[in-house]
C-alpha cells in the first residue's frame, strides 16, 4: 500500500502544466487501490492500478514525451504493487502455509519486477537512440525491449487467468 502511494505521489508531486490532472488520478488510483483491498475486490483493484497509470502518463504528456529516468523503478514499483495486490486478495489455500511456495513465488515476483525495469531501461535507451542519430544496432535495441515487453505481459496475463 505504501509503495502505491508512493507510485501515486511521483507523478502529481511534479511541477508540470497538468499537475492538477495527475493528482486527480493519483487520489483516484489509491483510493480504489485501498478500497479493492479492502473488499476483496479484483476490479477496483485493477482500476486503481489504471489509475495510477493514468496518473504516470499525465506526467509523459505533460512533460512532451520527454524521457523520465525513474520510469524502470516506476515500472519495476507498479509491477510489484499489481502483483502483492492481487496475491493479498486471493483466495487462501493450504499450500500458501508451505514456506517453499510463498518463496517461490516471492523470487517469480522479484524476478518479474526486475523484468520489467531492464525492459523499461531497454525502452529508455531505445528512444533515447532513435531521437539521436540512431542506427541499426538501436533499432533492433528497441525491437528486443518492445518484443520483451510483450512476452512479460503475455506471461503476467496467463498467469493471471490461471490463478483466476
Amino acid at each position: 500500500m505504501l509503495v502505491a502511494a508512493a507510485l501515486a505521489a511521483f507523478p502529481a508531486s511534479q511541477n508540470v502544466d497538468l499537475q492538477w490532472a495527475a493528482l486527480v488520478f493519483a487520489i483516484a488510483g489509491v483510493l480504489l487501490f485501498v478500497a479493492g483491498l479492502a473488499f476483496r475486490s479484483a476490479g477496483a483493484l485493477g482500476l486503481g492500478l489504471a489509475a495510477l497509470g493514468a496518473d504516470y502518463a499525465v506526467l509523459f504528456v505533460a512533460e512532451g514525451g520527454a524521457l523520465d529516468r525513474f520510469t524502470p523503478a516506476y515500472a519495476a514499483g507498479f509491477i510489484l504493487v499489481a502483483e502483492l495486490g492481487f496475491w493479498s486478495i486471493e483466495s487462501r489455500i493450504p499450500a500458501w502455509s508451505d514456506t517453499a511456495v510463498a518463496e517461490w513465488r516471492l523470487a517469480r515476483i522479484a524476478g518479474t519486477c526486475i523484468g520489467a525495469a531492464v525492459l523499461a531501461a531497454l525502452a529508455l535507451i531505445a528512444a533515447a537512440a532513435a531521437a539521436g542519430t540512431g542506427g541499426p544496432a538501436l533499432e533492433s535495441l528497441g525491437v528486443v525491449a518492445v518484443l520483451g515487453s510483450l512476452v512479460l505481459i503475455t506471461v503476467l496475463v496467463g498467469r493471471w487467468a490461471v490463478d483466476e
